[in-house]
């Protein structure tokens, strides 16, 4: 188990009516039929600093790795604002959380439930302002020390 193995899982995450993305299969742009979707995206984890320093042992390695996946919900240029995307939203919000909850450690491939905070706002991709919500994950993953 590893990164690589978490990152594919999170990827594979099916939350009904959005469309989930891979990082290696994350398109450039969207186009309406794509909406929403789940796209990870490391830099969107705010002050995070990526991969933390991790104690290994022999035979046993901790990473902590913190990992922002962004719903893209709507191009704020199609109007209705933040409150009025709201509802429809934390509807998906709710979803999201749920198909979570049913798998934490992301099939084994963390060894404790991945800890979520969620942000609301406008996020840009593609050159396209959205509304979306940002899943901030913190995770905990198990590396085997060769040797």
């Amino acid at each position: 188990m590893g990164l690589a193995l978490a990152l594919e899982r999170l990827g594979a995450l099916v939350v009904e009516g959005v469309t989930s993305y891979a990082p290696g299969e994350t398109p450039d742009a969207l186009s309406s039929a794509q909406l929403p979707a789940l796209v990870i995206a490391p830099e969107w984890g705010g002050g995070w600093p990526g991969l933390e320093p991790s104690a290994l042992a022999a035979g046993f390695g901790r990473l902590e790795a913190r990992i922002a996946q962004a719903l893209l919900f709507a191009p704020v240029a199609a109007g209705g604002g933040t409150r009025g995307m709201l509802p429809a939203l934390a509807a998906v919000i709710d979803a999201y959380m749920d198909a979570l909850a049913a798998d934490p450690t992301l099939g084994g491939a963390l060894i404790q439930p991945a800890r979520v905070q969620v942000r609301i706002g406008v996020l840009p991709y593609g050159g396209i302002d959205y509304h979306a919500a940002t899943f901030a994950h913190e995770w905990v993953l198990r590396v085997a020390v060769s040797g």
